[in-house]
């Protein structure tokens, strides 16, 4: 089992002083970085190892992996060999979102484990990318799949009538789309799984995490408002009023037409404050 380093996820890349800075900064860079945002989200563990720590130990795991290894040998590899199985008798474990603890207990839910999939491959130069269908996540082969492969179900292949059974098992009462097999991209991978984490916490009633998560939601480029409403709600509920009149005064920028609404909280944040 991997040993890590609990510490700061900024690694040698600047000087960031925050996740969230760091996590916008990976996902402006325009290359594939999605080990290293990965060990940003779990940077809200108490536990959390260093973001090199996570990229050293994906190495290591990779190392099995021969040059250019087909799609078929990573499944085998990451589902078989290693081990890496869904947690289905916790499914929503929050551990099951944060890397370091994946990589730990070689259990996930979809979206980690097909991400845990991916990388390995592309160590080994091996083309992989992860498949958001709606409520299930699997593995496509290549950039622009034809060949599937489901992670929680120890990488079995799927073909498109195989993927079109496990969206109606998840999603009944939707229409399928074959457009719905096409890869997502490390922002879009990266909600899903702060979304997971906040699906996670909310089940266990931890509004300390969810405001983390929410702090690294904000930071994604391209954020809706309704997560900094979220942020700045969920900010009062825990006290913290000098940090819920700052995201009130920014919504009150960002979201023009109840800037009023959000310069009134604002007040009444600064008068429980006195």
């Amino acid at each position: 089992m991997p040993v890590f380093a609990v510490g700061r996820p900024t690694g040698h890349y600047g000087p960031v002083t925050t996740p969230a800075e760091r996590l916008t900064e990976l996902l402006s860079a325009g290359e594939p970085v999605l080990d290293r945002v990965m060990a940003v989200i779990a940077s809200i563990a108490p536990d959390a190892p260093t973001e090199d720590d996570v990229v050293g130990e994906l190495d290591q795991l990779a190392e099995g992996l021969e040059h250019d290894a087909p799609a078929g040998k990573v499944m085998r590899y990451a589902y078989g060999q290693l081990g890496f199985v869904g947690n289905v008798a916790n499914y929503y474990n929050p551990a099951n979102s944060l890397i370091h603890r994946v990589l730990r207990d070689r259990r996930g839910i979809p979206l980690t484990l097909a991400a845990v999939g991916v990388e390995l491959a592309r160590r080994s130069g091996t083309e992989l990318s992860i498949v958001g269908l709606p409520g299930h996540v699997v593995v496509g082969e290549g950039g622009n799949p034809t060949r599937w492969f489901d992670p929680f179900a120890g990488g079995a292949e799927l073909d498109l009538d195989d993927c079109r059974r496990l969206f109606a098992r998840f999603s009944p009462i939707e229409q399928f789309s074959p457009d719905m097999l096409s890869p997502i991209d490390q922002r879009t991978t990266t909600v899903r799984m702060l979304n997971n984490l906040k699906v996670s916490y909310r089940s266990l009633g931890d509004l300390s995490q969810i405001a983390k998560v929410l702090e690294l939601a904000v930071s994604v480029p391209g954020s809706p408002v309704s997560e900094r409403h979220e942020l700045a709600s969920v900010l009062a509920a825990l006290g913290r009023d000098e940090r819920a009149i700052e995201q009130r005064e920014l919504l009150a920028d960002l979201d023009p037409g109840r800037a009023a609404n959000h310069r009134l909280a604002a007040r009444h944040h600064r008068a429980r404050r006195n």
